[in-house]
């Protein structure tokens, strides 16, 4: 039995609230706003790379002698020549690795195949800073396992951690679960009739495995090692630490040494290099865009899509379920406790038995020492409200881009995407002179707001990317109706659609709240006494010597992050992105 409504009061307004500002202005004010703060900070990049002298002095006139300088310099083709050599090794290795992992995972009866399936992508959510000085710690040439094969085994050490081809080897143990993750999403996809029907013709479970599913993954692969190539050509935490011993210098690293550690700094040097280095980039990732777009001629679901059937691996079931358990334990087992074990001891070494050398020194040097106490305050305040205004932008972006009419808003989603293809040197120097323009008097710039803009602007892709499915799953029925009911645009998006965009609010947060608190390459350039953050202390001070304090900082960042990730992963569902 229903309740029969209650007559409303007279004189009562039930009509909807209107907003007083039409809805093409706030699309516009929207639309214009991510221009500026995304694409706008690449203009004086490209105008200090042009100029006679740096942008926060007067005069100067329009010159190449930056470009000329940059490309003159013997050095910087050392560095190019390196930096090629090392995304060559690590994404021929993530492909393959990546692959073989997606294959055994998703398409055999491999014992534990799910349990591994999970366990190999948690070092795309462990801090890369903490796990490359777990690495060290370990497999560096005064490393605890380096050591003990040494002097305890007959067996000779293959590896030099500060070569490039070690320190593509430690990328290859943080790429390849990238890589598995983009294939098994191909995978997951594919009609397994095709397989079967080699099969019927009288193929083997393997040959049928190569020869029909295997290419159609060529697109994933492609995909994800342009992904791998384009993001090691940019890392700059990975040869800083390990590279700086040999005088390895990376594109990063060049760029790095000559804005900071130059007497004076070549700011328009380094501008020219930041330039060539995005150039580059945008030109794999739109290389990637088309690749990712010509995917038709390799889809095989129909309407009605056929059961797939792993393949059965008889007798090396159990050899390749041991070889996966021994690539974890080097990847992910023994860095982590060697990065444990540094912060938890005095000295870490074999010729010491751990045990006895057990210390919270680290810790306690970590809590009474300003810099580092200040750092983790920086990066929580960094993390928790940079996370929440972006994800409040991030949703109006979103629903402008995918929830109206208006005019450009293709264009914002190709904005919001865009980040991804920005180096993080490239937005910290794009940020720096962006604020030398706009606030000549260094006070915006040398403020904890700086950074955070920086790390959110980095960081919106990612965030993009919890809103986008969760819109393609609501119908526009409820925001229909309430614009039938008198209500205008924002009103509707207001009391309806942003309110069932909650959980994907929340995942957005907790995505973004990981990422910013272990973002640090902007903060190279923007970063001043009072705004230190987490990864660039860690960095700073382990190039100067001290490993225990800083593996203390490290461990701390481990904790927050899975910390936050478990809350996530238990109130919405939230998993690893790329």
């Amino acid at each position: 039995m229903t309740a029969p409504a209650l007559p409303a009061p007279a004189g009562a307004d039930l009509s909807p609230r209107r907003s007083w500002l039409p809805a093409t202005a706030t699309q516009y004010l929207l639309w214009l706003a991510a221009l500026v703060l995304i694409v706008g900070p690449l203009v004086p990049v490209v105008w200090a790379s042009l100029w006679s002298t740096p942008l926060y002095e007067a005069g100067g006139s329009l010159t190449v002698a930056n470009y000329s300088a940059l490309l003159s310099d013997a050095e910087w083709w050392e560095a190019v020549r390196n930096s090629v050599e090392f995304a060559l090794l690590a994404t021929v290795g993530s492909v393959v690795l990546g692959t073989a992992m997606a294959v055994l995972f998703t398409r055999t009866d491999l014992p534990g195949r799910r349990l591994f399936g999970v366990a190999v992508l948690l070092p795309v959510v462990v801090p890369g800073l903490p796990l490359i000085l777990g690495w060290a710690a370990i497999y560096a040439p005064s490393g605890y396992v380096t050591r003990w094969i040494e002097t305890s085994t007959p067996l000779p050490v293959v590896w030099d951690l500060y070569s490039v081809p070690g320190m593509a080897m430690l990328a290859v143990g943080i790429a390849a679960p990238v890589v598995a993750m983009l294939v098994r999403g191909s995978l997951s996809t594919q009609d397994a009739a095709l397989e079967q029907a080699a099969r019927t013709a009288g193929a083997s479970p393997v040959r049928a495995l190569v020869t029909v599913t295997v290419p159609l993954l060529r697109p994933a692969v492609l995909n994800s090692g342009l992904i791998v190539f384009a993001l090691s050509l940019e890392v700059l935490g990975l040869p800083l630490i390990l590279g700086s011993s040999r005088d390895i210098d990376f594109i990063s690293t060049y760029l790095y040494d000559r804005w900071l550690n130059t007497v004076p700094p070549e700011q328009g040097l380094v501008s020219a290099g930041a330039v060539v280095l995005l150039a580059v980039v945008a030109v794999l990732m739109l290389v990637r865009n088309r690749l990712a777009g010509d995917t038709a001629r390799f889809q095989t679901v129909g309407g009605k899509a056929t059961a797939q059937a792993s393949i059965r691996l008889g007798a090396a079931r159990w050899p390749l379920c041991a070889l996966v358990s021994a690539y974890l334990l080097v990847v992910l087992v023994l860095p982590l406790a060697g990065l444990l074990l540094t912060a938890f001891t005095t000295t870490l070494t074999p010729f010491v038995d751990p045990w006895t050398v057990l210390s919270t020194d680290h810790f306690r040097t970590v809590v009474d020492d300003p810099v580092f106490s200040r750092s983790i305050t920086n990066s929580l305040i960094v993390a928790v409200v940079g996370g929440a205004l972006a994800t409040l932008a991030i949703a109006a972006l979103s629903i402008v881009a995918h929830r109206s009419s208006f005019r450009h808003r293709g264009s914002l989603q190709y904005v919001m995407l865009s980040p991804r293809a920005i180096p993080g040197l490239v937005a910290g120097m794009a940020f720096f002179w962006a604020f030398v323009v706009i606030d000549p008097s260094g006070r915006l710039r040398s403020s904890l707001w700086a950074i955070g803009l920086a790390f959110a602007v980095r960081s919106l892709a990612l965030g993009y990317s919890a809103f986008y499915p969760a819109l393609a799953g609501l119908g526009e029925d409820l925001d229909r109706a309430a614009r039938t009911a008198g209500a205008d645009w924002w009103t509707a998006m207001r009391t309806i659609v942003l309110r069932l965009l909650r959980p994907a609010m929340g995942v957005s947060f907790v995505l973004l709240f990981v990422a910013m608190l272990n973002d640090y390459d902007p903060a190279v350039f923007l970063s001043t006494p009072g705004t230190e953050v987490m990864g660039l202390t860690m960095l700073k001070l382990w190039a100067a010597g001290t490993a225990g304090p800083v593996a203390a900082l490290g461990v701390i960042q481990v904790v927050v992050t899975f910390a936050v990730l478990g809350v996530g992963r238990l109130l919405f569902g939230v998993r690893p992105r790329v």
